[in-house]
């Protein structure tokens, strides 16, 4: 479970199994970096790491496999998805459209303890605009920014349309954090939820898919060109 008592995208019951739970610890190294893309992950340094056999490590794998964060080969194993560009462009419109769709689905609902809940959680987000000198600020940032987007999924009613943008989530969020590197975006990013959240408030349909699709949008645009930054300096 994630804060807030929202479900993880590994939850299959009703509690996390040992697999489950070796994967959400997993997906936190992967989206954080401390497992980089292409990286090879090794089932025996994994049981050792979590004191288990090596079967709940195999089950794990395979879960983040269907999340779309490991790709598991013949004779190599499992690695670290390793997106293109355009592939991770791919993903972000996917992840636009339908957190639209969720946004809609939300304002539709009229439903006043959803505002009251993401405009505590935006007042959080917002206070850590305010921090200063502590280098984890992307990543907290993110962090909250996460919870807001899986709060307003829970409450369409649809598990499936929660699981899928959870995972498109999970794949894009090392991307993402390189769109919010720096206060400045971090500004732009909390105005863009502050307008989203009036529309679901408001009960605006079409303002709030339009807010949350643009939003994604304007992450996707900044994450891309750093991306293809990157990729260029790589090459020459």
């Amino acid at each position: 479970m994630t804060a807030g008592g929202i479900r993880s995208p590994f939850y299959r019951g009703e509690a996390l199994s040992l697999s489950e739970q070796i994967a959400e610890q997993i997906a936190t190294d992967i989206i954080h970096n401390v497992c980089k893309p292409g990286e090879r992950i090794h089932e025996v340094a994994l049981s050792e790491k979590f004191k288990v056999s090596r079967g709940p490590v195999r089950e794990a794998l395979r879960i983040l496999e269907k999340v779309g964060l490991v790709n598991i080969l013949p004779r190599k194993g499992a690695v670290v998805t390793n997106l293109t560009v355009e592939e991770v462009d791919d993903l972000f419109e996917i992840r636009a459209l339908l957190l639209g769709l969720a946004a809609r689905r939300a304002a539709e609902k009229k439903d006043p303890q959803l505002t009251e809940e993401l405009t505590v959680r935006l007042q959080n987000v917002i206070n850590i605009l305010d921090w200063e000198g502590q280098e984890d600020i992307a990543e907290t940032y993110m962090d909250r920014l996460q919870e807001l987007s899986l709060l307003i999924c829970a409450r369409t009613g649809s598990e499936r349309l929660t699981s899928i943008i959870f995972s498109l989530l999970y794949q894009t969020i090392r991307y993402s954090r390189i769109s919010l590197s720096t206060k400045e975006r971090r500004q732009q990013s909390a105005t863009n939820w502050k307008n989203l959240i009036k529309m679901i408030s408001d009960g605006d349909g079409d303002g709030a898919a339009a807010a949350a699709y643009e939003m994604v949008i304007f992450s996707k645009r900044t994450a891309m060109k750093l991306l293809a930054e990157r990729e260029k300096h790589q090459t020459e």
